[in-house]
């Protein structure tokens, strides 16, 4: 499990995932509570997956927190 901070809200989480919708790249997230949620958006396919092989390895790692700016 990791605690991502996403300006001033931070979310447990424990899984990540990207999908195309509408010719945009989004990466949502699975939080402990089922819930999943919204964390990026963009048609830069390359700055999600950034941001998801960010979220892998923090996890992988055993990171307690990520922050995402």
């Amino acid at each position: 499990m990791l605690w991502l901070i996403i300006g001033n809200n931070s979310h447990e989480i424990i899984s990540c995932n990207t999908c195309e919708r509408d010719g945009k790249h989004q990466i949502w997230v699975e939080r402990v509570n089922g819930k999943t949620l919204k964390v990026g958006e963009s048609e830069n396919k390359q700055e999600i997956t950034d941001i998801k092989e960010a979220i892998d390895f923090a996890i992988q790692t055993g990171h307690k927190t990520l922050s995402l700016s």
